[in-house]
């Protein structure tokens, strides 16, 4: 009678994380080998049970999938394959550590129990295929059936990343059965004979809902199909070993690149203090230096006048004020009739420029 995670490791199964941990940590000092020597045998046969269980609940999505299956799971031997192969409930037993034994080349090991599995799995896809089905698409085919079932599981000494032979590695074959979706029809699921139906109406309805069941079914093979992946792998040694490289070759580049970084901060910074600019650029900074403080003086220097009236202006705002004003307007005039004047022409000048001229005298003695 195969046992209940959450009552192996004695907890309920609404316990938390920190809950788990504390229940693991217990159970698995009461059960570790080193401390049941009387009983070596079963203690460890337990304490890979109680590391298992701790395993599948302390990972969010294999609890849910546990919690969703967990009848099936420990339906004793589950059920096995029926006319239509594989399904979800025959695939429960393999939810379990209990179904193999060791990582050996026996007939109960785990490479032996799971290479045969994927083969069966990927057999009945190849005999369920079906060219002109509707529901075929362009993303399944024979090519790729034909793929799965002549990529094998393999065994101990199968390499997770081959190089030389990619597209037959572990690895693909992983990434491969992640993404697997059936070509079953699963017309076995139907809930109605068409040929019995009374008349049209009726024989959609029923067409409707036997597409629905199989809909259904479709969707939880696939799901199971996807998740017994992701179980076997996450326990594959090969892959355990290959993500342990792995890692190991992303801290080893990251501690040469760091490395680097500061062996080339530390040349910059050499490089900088013995830096000495050569003489003909020291000239050429100065001459900079020059022109930017002339160019500053002109700046200071600079302002606007305004020769009519022989003023000066602090900025060309008030210059441009200056140049509308009433009284430029009429000192302007008066050097112009001077002018010609000078010249011997004579303008007829009215009497009101002539009061404006004298009112303008007068205002500019009392402003002077």
């Amino acid at each position: 009678m195969k046992t209940c995670y959450y009552e192996l490791l004695e907890v309920e199964r609404t316990a938390t994380d920190s809950e788990l941990k504390k229940a693991y940590r217990k159970k698995a000092l009461q059960w570790h080998p080193d401390k049941n020597y009387d009983n070596i045998e079963e203690a460890t046969r337990v304490f890979a049970l109680i590391q298992h269980a701790y395993e599948v609940l302390s990972d969010p999505h294999e609890r849910a999938w546990y919690d969703g299956h967990r009848d099936e799971i420990l339906r004793e031997g589950g059920r096995r394959v029926t006319v239509a192969g594989h399904t979800p409930e025959s695939l429960m037993r393999f939810f379990n550590p209990d179904c193999y034994t060791g990582y050996g080349d026996g007939a109960k090991s785990f490479f032996t129990i799971y290479r045969e599995l994927f083969a069966s799995l990927a057999q009945e896809e190849v005999e369920a295929y079906n060219p002109d089905a509707e529901d075929d698409d362009d993303l399944t085919n024979a090519t790729r059936l034909d793929w799965l079932a002549g990529c094998s599981f393999g065994n101990a000494d199968t390499p997770y990343d081959d190089t030389q032979r990619s597209e037959r590695s572990i690895r693909t074959f992983y990434n491969e059965w992640c993404n697997f979706s059936s070509r079953k029809s699963f017309r076995w699921l139907d809930k109605w004979r068409l040929s019995e139906a009374p008349n049209r109406y009726t024989k959609r309805a029923m067409e409707k809902e036997n597409k629905k069941a199989r809909e259904t079914g479709r969707r939880a093979y696939n799901d199971a199909v996807r998740n017994l992946v992701t179980f076997v792998r996450k326990r594959d040694p090969r892959y355990k070993r290959y993500m342990q490289e792995q890692e190991a070759q992303r801290q080893e580049r990251a501690s040469a690149h760091k490395e680097r970084q500061a062996a080339e901060r530390a040349e910059r910074v050499r490089l900088a203090e013995a830096y000495e600019a050569p003489a003909w650029a020291q000239v050429s900074e100065h001459h900079a230096a020059l022109e930017e403080l002339e160019e500053a003086w002109e700046e200071e220097e600079e302002q606007w006048e305004c020769h009519a009236c022989n003023k000066l202006f602090k900025s060309e705002r008030q210059w441009r004020n200056h140049e509308e004003s009433r009284k430029h307007v009429q000192m302007v005039k008066r050097l112009r009739r001077q002018l010609l004047a000078e010249d011997g022409i004579v303008e007829d000048d009215d009497d009101e420029d002539e009061d404006d001229d004298q009112q303008d005298e007068e205002q500019g003695e009392q402003e002077d």
